[in-house]
């Protein structure tokens, strides 16, 4: 499995009751050869949206937990930076760590992004799945 996970990805598995779909795309990232990614940009939104509900350390520990799983936390190199300024070009009101997430998913997953947000549709080179492995 090759994919890069969005922030809403997160939101979904450590809800209240975790989907079994979640679980098996982590599961399926500890295979050999698979690349699950995410961009530090999600642990940025993680933070500042799941801190007030559910505490730091709690937040801290879950994304440790994604690291332990084998999801890699890509930080924006010179090459994602720049081709997520050329998506928000063309789409001037998608936000910048929505950018920043698909310019990942771009060099790490050939476009594929596990999210239910609708922004990320309007990408050309990115392929949204959501509900399933």
């Amino acid at each position: 499995m090759r994919a890069c996970l969005d922030t809403r990805f997160y939101f979904t598995h450590y809800g209240q009751e975790t989907p079994s779909w979640t679980r098996r795309v982590v599961e399926a990232g500890r295979l050999p050869g698979s690349g699950l990614v995410s961009s530090t940009i999600t642990i940025t939104e993680l933070i500042s949206v799941m801190t007030p509900s559910v505490g730091l350390d709690a937040v801290h520990l879950r994304v440790d937990s994604a690291k332990d799983a084998g999801i890699r936390f890509i930080p924006p190199s010179e090459e994602i930076a720049h081709q997520a300024g050329e998506i928000l070009l063309k789409e001037k009101d998608l936000p910048i760590a929505d950018a920043i997430i698909a310019a990942t998913a771009m060099a790490y997953t050939q476009g594929r992004v596990y999210t239910d947000d609708p922004h990320f549709k309007r990408i050309p080179g990115i392929r949204t799945v959501w509900g399933r492995p």
